[in-house]
């Protein structure tokens, strides 16, 4: 968690990437943790209620909220109905091992590509909405 709040792109990336790099440190986060408990570094842990909690997060004022996270969570908050669009970002490198994007989806999800983004970096992000 830290590394990625802390994250600061190189200095010959594009402005856009050091835009959308602002921007991120300028939300609040919500971590989802079986085990912290105490806020910190500006964070917000989610330790139960899931479904409750981010109700909450969509009734209240503003804009979107950006699910960033690990094949078990995404399956939590798809199984729950939480997710309105999914944005895949394809990096430009070969782990070596198994890593798997979802897990045990328990339906179809159907999707639609409604953008297509490449990055300086060779990053490409597909923007997906959930097909109801």
């Amino acid at each position: 968690m830290d590394s990625w709040g802390q994250y600061k792109p190189d200095i010959e990336v594009s402005d856009t990437e050091k835009e959308i790099w602002g921007l991120v440190h300028s939300k609040e986060k919500y971590v989802f943790s079986k085990t912290q408990k105490e806020p910190e570094n500006n964070v917000t842990f989610i330790t139960e209620n899931i479904e409750q909690e981010i109700i909450k997060l969509k009734n209240r004022p503003g804009k979107d909220i950006w699910l960033y996270g690990g094949a078990s969570l995404i399956t939590t908050f798809i199984d729950l109905g939480l997710v309105d669009e999914f944005r895949l970002s394809v990096h430009p490198v070969i782990l070596g091992e198994e890593k798997l994007l979802f897990i045990d989806i328990k339906q179809r999800v159907n999707l639609t590509l409604v953008e297509t983004r490449p990055f300086s970096s060779g990053v490409v992000q597909l923007s997906y909405h959930l097909i109801k």
